[in-house]
């Protein structure tokens, strides 16, 4: 598919896009035009100001992570915004140092922002996740300690495509079924309160077609110093 980042990564590792390319509800979602970016993983050294070599190496196997793909499905608002401004194209590709810009929202303002969880114009990152049998609990059983990382990650990662770094304060997890291994998940985040440096959010693991293995809630700080090519 023309929009998929190439799978060789900038440190010689593969990320198995067939694993998701194979699966029909996959290839839906990763044609969906509403979706601006599609992003893989990119190598630790890339960034300076974020390591997050848990997800870049020591997962990055080919029995842990076999793939990862970063999806951010903007506002109606930033898709007008983007229109008018920067896309001319297909969306944007590549690693995760490629980044849109954002409608202005000042990142220490003290107002207080709310956005609904169930209305599909709230802006949402999607992470594609193809799971090996190396990150197990019981056998053919993902460990349920994965799972919550899966969920702070794609809630960290949204917060991050906006307002760039940021730390966990607060991680609850809802487990509903165990996820069976190998597989291919899709991870949902979204914002639904900010205030300040402070978020929350709210995210899941899913199979992609419905049926849903874990709820997570979230609670974010911005760090106080954003790099000089922060979006805001």
């Amino acid at each position: 598919m023309s929009r998929l980042p190439h799978p060789h990564s900038a440190h010689g590792k593969v990320e198995h896009l067939q694993d998701f390319t194979s699966l029909d509800w996959c290839q839906e979602l990763l044609s969906d035009p509403s979706i601006s970016q599609i992003e893989k993983r990119s190598a630790p050294n890339e960034r300076t100001d974020v390591s997050n070599t848990f997800f870049k190496k020591t997962l990055f196997t080919d029995e842990s992570i076999r793939a990862y793909l970063s999806m951010y499905r903007p506002s109606k608002a930033e898709r007008e915004h983007d229109k008018k401004s920067i896309f001319t194209g297909s969306a944007p590709t590549g690693s995760a140092g490629a980044q849109a810009v954002k409608v202005d929202s000042p990142l220490l303002d003290k107002q207080e922002y709310v956005w609904s969880q169930t209305d599909p114009d709230t802006p949402e990152l999607l992470l594609l996740i193809s799971v090996g049998r190396d990150v197990d609990g019981g056998i053919g059983r993902l460990h349920g300690g994965v799972t919550a990382t899966l969920l702070d990650q794609v809630m960290g990662g949204l917060i991050a495509n906006t307002y760039d770094t940021c730390a966990t304060v607060d991680l609850s997890v809802k487990y509903k079924i165990a996820v069976a291994t190998p597989c291919v998940l899709l991870c949902r985040g979204k914002m639904v309160r900010k205030k300040g440096r402070w978020i929350e959010t709210v995210g899941w693991v899913e199979d992609g077609q419905g049926k849903v293995y874990a709820e997570g809630k979230g609670a974010f700080v911005v760090n106080k110093v954003q790099p000089a090519a922060a979006k805001m």
